[in-house]
């Protein structure tokens, strides 16, 4: 009975030791994967009435001394058409200034381009890595919803 007594006294100090081990990513905050980049948002519902909507290009690394081209492109699959329902005011390739993370695509939409009942129109842009950053394949396209 007395060692049972022991070791749950002992248990909850052994745990305590190991604390700081768990704790570490919680703290530390720090990507030490390859770097990559991203949109953001992925996907996202706005109204043709709403102007101008920005798709941001995100470097997940530590920022970069040196200036970084990002290359996109409106997927053949979207809906929306170029100059009928937006237009994107950002040319490709966009450029991450050296010592930054974001970089955002502006887009035009075209107020009246859909009417009342019509259906949604999906814009969809893809994203190109460069030979030194990679896309990460889950955030290298991001969808915008378009409706009336």
């Amino acid at each position: 009975m007395k060692k049972k007594i022991i070791i749950l006294a002992l248990l909850p100090l052994m745990l305590m030791g190991c604390d700081s081990l768990f704790d570490v990513g919680d703290t530390d905050k720090v990507y030490d994967g390859p770097p990559l980049l991203g949109f953001f948002p992925l996907q996202q519902e706005v109204s043709q009435a709403d102007g101008t909507i920005t798709v941001e290009v995100q470097l997940i690394a530590e920022q970069r001394t040196s200036d970084l081209p990002v290359t996109f492109s409106v997927n053949g699959s979207s809906t929306a058409v170029a100059g009928t329902h937006f237009n994107i005011t950002t040319p490709s390739p966009v450029t991450l200034a050296a010592g930054t993370s974001t970089v955002d695509i502006e887009i035009e939409l075209i107020d009246g381009s859909l009417n009342a009942g019509d259906d949604s129109v999906t814009l969809i842009l893809d994203m190109e890595g460069t030979a030194d950053v990679q896309a990460d394949p889950n955030l290298d396209q991001s969808r915008t919803f378009i409706a009336p």
